[in-house]
């Protein structure tokens, strides 16, 4: 695959991120659905927001545009301002845990910035037209959005050198986080919060609450960042045990 890489020309590289954005989007969309129908007594909201044809034309643009920033992290990677090295499995967890952290603050920052009111106005209201959220919620996003996630995960891989692996762990989570943030159900056991560490893990309830209240839980993988910022929801401990209170 490396040789692959190497080898093919920059739209080579374009149609091979896109089939793969295109994969990721349909296992997405897959997953989310599947959650709602497994935890469906475990419901966040009523019912799912309604598909709109603006939203699944946003969707697609959100796949192009990131097989676009793929193509440019390709592009860095051929002319060695991004590397990725060598490592054994116990190197690859802590990359993966790394990027996770420093892109969750990252994130965090972004999240922040996008809701200052005339941000929030251009850009991050139409991501939150879904109040509720549905299967395609994750992809619904303005184009500077993409834009900017994808920018600030090649800063990090600029000045990180990751190994593969940890990388395709990162890019993993992230979907998967991202998947259970917009499922509307809350899949994770209510023991969670009583477990070190894991009970900063960034639930289902944890993003969902956001969609309902902007002005809280700006996180996305970790609670960590909201609580050493005060943008906890005060009412996400409470919605949390109540939505897995019959456990």
């Amino acid at each position: 695959m490396m040789e692959f890489f190497q080898e093919t020309n920059a739209f080579g590289a374009f149609l091979f991120f896109l089939a793969a954005n295109t994969g990721i989007f349909i296992c997405s969309v897959i997953f989310c659905w599947a959650l709602g129908v497994v935890f469906s007594k475990k419901r966040i909201f009523d019912s799912w927001e309604p598909l709109r044809l603006t939203e699944a034309f946003a969707a697609l643009g959100a796949i192009l545009l990131n097989s676009g920033v793929s193509v440019a992290g390709w592009k860095l990677w051929i002319e060695g301002a991004i590397v990725l090295r060598e490592g054994g499995l116990i190197g690859s967890l802590l990359d993966c845990f790394v990027m996770i952290f420093a892109m969750d603050l990252g994130m965090y920052v972004f999240h922040r910035l996008a809701h200052l009111p005339f941000v929030f106005k251009i850009v991050h209201r139409f991501h939150h037209r879904h109040e509720t959220t549905n299967p395609i919620s994750l992809f619904v996003l303005h184009p500077i959005e993409v834009l900017g996630f994808g920018g600030l995960m090649i800063a990090f891989l600029a000045v990180y050198p990751m190994t593969l692996h940890g990388l395709l762990g990162y890019l993993t989570l992230n979907i998967v986080f991202g998947t259970l943030g917009h499922s509307g159900v809350e899949p994770f056991p209510r023991k969670l919060r009583t477990i070190p560490l894991l009970k900063y893990v960034g639930t289902s309830t944890f993003h969902a609450e956001h969609h309902e209240h902007p002005k809280y839980n700006f996180g996305f993988y970790t609670l960590i960042w909201d609580k050493l910022f005060g943008t906890l929801d005060p009412e996400y401990n409470a919605r949390f045990d109540g939505i897995r209170s019959s456990e």
